[in-house]
């Protein structure tokens, strides 16, 4: 890719000047938490307006690669966590092929009646019973990463506590150990939406923030579906992966 700007190239200048920062985040030119050349330096550089580059730092602000801290200037996100759009993993997993370690904050655990939505995925009969609810923030680091709200169809006889998700982490180790149910399959969708005031407080980003949806029902070993979970994943921090074939 070009290390100058090309007047006469179709892309707005702003677009072409963020397309050159991205690669130099990409390549490592620039580092997580290293602070990006001044609007000065920029100008100098790439001979274009403040506005131009006012344009070209909000736009990768707004996809992820840059955060500003106020009063202290512009500084290169972190690398964003890619996950494949096939694999089966938990969050616990996710962070830990990823050399993170995972964490959590419980937010809500007991038994509920699911929505009409939630019951519909568990394939449950209207006027069933309550399920299990459990709500996490989920860490990378200690770092918020997303909000994970599991609804769970357990036996009478089988119960989840507390201090079963503080110790272990990781809901499917826990059901695995404890009911020897092994999650083999899963129906997901994904989807963009923006963060409410209460998301953002708990992910410690702005609200309406880009947040990635993610639904999903999962199926034990006997094919049956034991949990419908959603997780919102902060935009800036997660992204999804595909392997297409032809």
């Amino acid at each position: 890719m070009p290390e100058l700007i090309d007047p006469n190239d179709y892309l707005p200048r702003y677009y072409q000047l963020a397309n050159i920062l991205r690669e130099q985040i990409a390549n490592g030119k620039l580092e997580a938490h290293q602070p990006i050349p001044s609007e000065r330096q920029l100008e100098t550089i790439y001979s274009v307006s403040r506005t131009t580059i006012r344009q070209a730092i909000d736009l990768l602000v707004r996809q992820g690669f840059l955060y500003r801290e106020h009063g202290r200037g512009t500084f290169v996100s972190p690398q964003k966590l890619q996950k494949g759009i096939s694999e089966l993993t938990s969050f616990t997993e996710d962070m830990k092929q990823r050399g993170l370690t995972p964490g959590q904050k419980i937010l809500e655990i007991g038994y509920v009646q699911p929505p009409d939505k939630v019951r519909q995925h568990l394939e449950l009969p209207v006027g069933s019973g309550k399920v299990l609810l459990i709500e996490r923030i989920r860490l990378g680091d200690g770092v918020p990463m997303g909000i994970q709200t599991s609804y769970i169809c357990l036996a009478d006889e089988q119960t989840i506590t507390r201090e079963d998700v503080e110790e272990q982490g990781s809901i499917y180790k826990i059901l695995q150990e404890k009911f020897h149910l092994i999650p083999t399959e899963a129906d997901e969708t994904l989807e963009v939406t923006l963060a409410t005031p209460r998301e953002a407080a708990l992910l410690q980003i702005e609200p309406g923030s880009p947040l990635l949806l993610s639904e999903r029902t999962t199926y034990s070993q006997f094919r049956r579906v034991f949990e419908f979970v959603k997780i919102l994943y902060r935009g800036d921090r997660y992204r999804y992966i595909a392997k297409l074939t032809r």
